[in-house]
């Protein structure tokens, strides 16, 4: 019963990570051919499975319960990320345009990060 019920989620999980990494549409994002491939291996694997789950060759035991859960929580990453396999190892997302925009918006600069100057001793 358990076996069954893993390897059913495991099916839509990986229906859904393949079916979102196949329709992504890279936009005015940056082309990385690393993570290009790294994307392509994830939908052939993803793909290879849903094949394997469909024709009986594979199936989850209860014992794998954790490999799934990792399995959903990346494919969520993934889907919260739009698609964008990068986005999806980036810690939230969020690459500070947001903050600058709003800082610009509220007249708040802020200067460049820098060390501040220590007082020169005098010998």
């Amino acid at each position: 019963m358990a076996s069954a019920l893993l390897t059913q989620a495991t099916f839509l999980i990986c229906l859904v990570l393949f079916a979102r990494l196949f329709t992504y549409r890279r936009g005015a994002a940056r082309f990385r051919r690393g993570v290009s491939c790294l994307a392509m291996l994830v939908m052939g694997s993803a793909g290879a499975a849903v094949i394997y789950i469909l024709t009986g060759k594979l199936l989850i035991p209860p014992p794998a319960w954790p490999l799934v859960l990792l399995l959903a929580v990346f494919s969520w990453a993934v889907w919260q990320s739009g698609g964008n396999l990068a986005g999806a190892f980036r810690p939230g997302g969020w690459d500070g345009v947001e903050r600058r925009q709003l800082e610009r918006r509220s007249g708040n600069q802020r200067p460049p990060f820098r060390n501040p100057p220590q007082p020169r001793k005098s010998p």
